[in-house]
C-alpha cells in the first residue's frame, strides 16, 4: 500500500473517531438536559353505582291558562273617567280597577232625595192628622154635640108620651116630637158618615204617601247600588288579560271592559297522543318548569278527556298547579313531566358516563389505583338524564363521568371530588 492510501485511511479514522465521540457527548447532554416524562392523568369524576328509583316519565308541552276567568262589563252607562290597571298587572279581590262618571246618577239622586223630604213630611202632616182626628176634628165636636141633643130629645118624647096616654096631649104633639128626634138621628148618622169618610180619607192618602216613599226608597237603594257599580273592581285575585278600553270611551251595560284570569286556579292544558293517554290517570303526579325558568314546580292531573279526536288520535290533559302569583303569564309555555312510575329500583346511571361506540355501550370503571378500564354494558331507557342499566355494571361499583371521551382502557386518571362522596 502506498503511502498516500496509508495517510488518506488515518484520516478517515481520526475523523470518524471525533465524530462518533461528539454524537456521543451530545446525546449525553440531552439525557442529562431532559429528565424522564412522567404519564399525565386524565381529569375525570368518579361516581358509585347505586340501585334507585326508576322513574318512567312523559314530557310535553303545554300552555298556562286560568281555571276561571271573568269578562268584566258595566251595569250603569256612563264616560270611563280612570283606569288603574295595564294588561299583564297582577290584582287582587277588591281592587279599583277603573271607575265610570257618575254625575248624571249623583243629580238623579240628589232629585229623589228631595221628593223623599217632601214624602216624610206629608206622612208626618197625615200622622198628626190621624193620630189627633177624633180629638181636634170639628166633625168630632159636632156628632158629640148631636148626640147630647139626641138623647134629650129621646127624654122629651118619651114625656111626650106619658102625657098622650094620660090624655094630655094630642096625638099630633106626640108625632111632632118623634119626628124631630128621628130627624136629628138621621144628622147624626150622616154626621158620622162624613167624619169617617174624613178619616179613610186621612188614611188612605197616608198609605199612598208610604207607598210612594217606599218607591223612593227603592230608587235610592237603586241608585246607589248603582254609584258603587260605577266603581268597577276585581272581583277575585288575577290577572288582567286584555283591556278592551280606554278613558273617556263610553260605557254601557253589555260592553266587556276588560278580561280577568284568577291566578290562584291555573292549569296547564296540553294535548296528547292516544297511546300516552292510555298511560295517564287523574291525580298522577306531575312537574311543569315554565318558559324562562329553570326550578320546577309540582302538580298533578286533574282532567283527562274521556276520549279522542277521531281524526287526530289526540286527547287532552289539564294540571293543576299552585305557583307564585308574581310568575304567572297566561297562555305561556310550560314543559310536563308527567311521572308514570317510580315503584322499580332499578341501577341508573348519568348518561355523561356513557361512551357509544360502533361495538355497543362502554362505562369506564375505576379499579382503585388511579386507573380506569373499559367495560361493555346493556343500557336501557333514558329516563330524565339516566339511563338505566340492564346488565354490565353492579351495586358498588365506580365509574368515570368526565371527559369520557378522553378515556381508553388502563387510562391514568384525576378525580376530582364526584358524586355519592367520591
Amino acid at each position: 500500500m502506498s503511502w498516500t492510501k496509508k495517510i488518506i485511511i488515518l484520516s478517515i479514522i481520526v475523523a470518524g473517531y471525533f465524530v462518533f465521540r461528539n454524537y456521543a457527548g451530545f446525546q449525553l447532554m440531552a439525557s442529562v438536559a431532559e429528565p424522564e416524562k412522567k404519564e399525565q392523568g386524565i381529569v375525570t369524576e368518579l361516581y358509585q353505582v347505586e340501585k334507585k328509583p326508576m322513574i318512567q316519565d312523559l314530557n310535553y308541552l303545554g300552555t298556562l291558562e286560568s281555571d276561571m276567568k271573568a269578562m268584566l262589563n258595566p251595569k250603569v252607562t256612563g264616560n270611563i273617567t280612570s283606569i288603574n290597571v295595564s294588561e299583564g298587572d297582577i290584582v287582587h279581590e277588591g281592587d279599583v280597577l277603573l271607575v265610570i262618571d257618575t254625575e248624571q246618577i249623583q243629580a238623579k239622586m240628589e232629585t229623589i232625595k228631595q221628593k223623599r223630604v217632601l214624602f216624610n213630611q206629608t206622612l208626618s202632616y197625615l200622622d198628626s192628622e190621624i193620630s189627633s182626628f177624633y180629638s181636634s176634628n170639628p166633625l168630632v165636636s159636632k156628632i158629640q154635640s148631636s148626640k147630647l141633643s139626641i138623647e134629650y130629645q129621646n127624654s122629651e118624647v118619651d114625656k111626650l108620651r106619658t102625657l098622650y096616654e094620660g090624655g094630655a096631649i094630642s096625638k099630633s104633639q106626640l108625632d111632632q116630637g118623634e119626628l124631630q128626634l128621628q130627624t136629628m138621628r138621621i144628622q147624626l148618622q150622616e154626621l158620622e158618615q162624613s167624619a169617617n169618610s174624613n178619616y179613610d180619607k186621612f188614611q188612605q192618602e197616608k198609605d199612598i204617601a208610604a207607598a210612594q216613599l217606599s218607591e223612593l226608597e227603592a230608587s235610592i237603594s237603586e241608585i246607589e247600588l248603582s254609584l258603587r257599580d260605577a266603581t268597577i273592581k276585581a272581583p277575585f285575585d288575577g290577572q288582567v288579560t286584555q283591556l278592551m278600553v280606554s278613558v273617556g270611551e263610553l260605557a254601557s251595560p253589555g260592553r266587556v271592559l276588560l278580561s280577568l284570569d284568577n291566578v290562584h286556579q291555573i292549569r296547564v292544558v296540553t294535548q296528547v297522543g292516544e297511546s300516552d293517554l292510555q298511560k295517564i290517570t287523574k291525580g298522577m303526579e306531575v312537574e311543569v318548569t315554565l318558559s324562562g325558568y329553570e326550578d320546577s314546580i309540582k302538580g298533578f292531573v286533574s282532567y283527562k278527556s274521556g276520549s279522542v279526536n277521531p281524526k287526530t288520535r289526540i286527547g287532552e290533559i289539564r294540571i293543576e298547579v299552585d305557583m307564585p302569583e308574581e310568575i304567572v303569564v297566561m297562555g305561556s309555555s310550560a314543559r310536563i313531566r308527567i311521572l308514570l312510575d317510580s315503584s322499580r329500583n332499578e341501577i341508573m346511571i348519568p348518561t355523561s358516563a356513557v361512551k357509544n361506540l360502533e361495538t355497543g355501550s362502554v362505562v369506564y370503571v375505576f379499579n382503585g389505583n388511579e386507573r380506569v378500564y373499559e367495560r361493555k354494558i346493556n343500557v336501557g331507557d333514558n329516563v330524565g338524564g339516566e339511563y338505566h342499566v340492564i346488565e354490565g355494571l353492579a351495586e358498588g361499583d365506580i365509574i368515570a363521568t368526565r371527559n369520557i371521551q378522553s378515556l381508553s382502557d388502563g387510562t391514568l386518571i384525576y378525580s376530582l371530588e364526584g358524586e355519592d362522596g367520591q
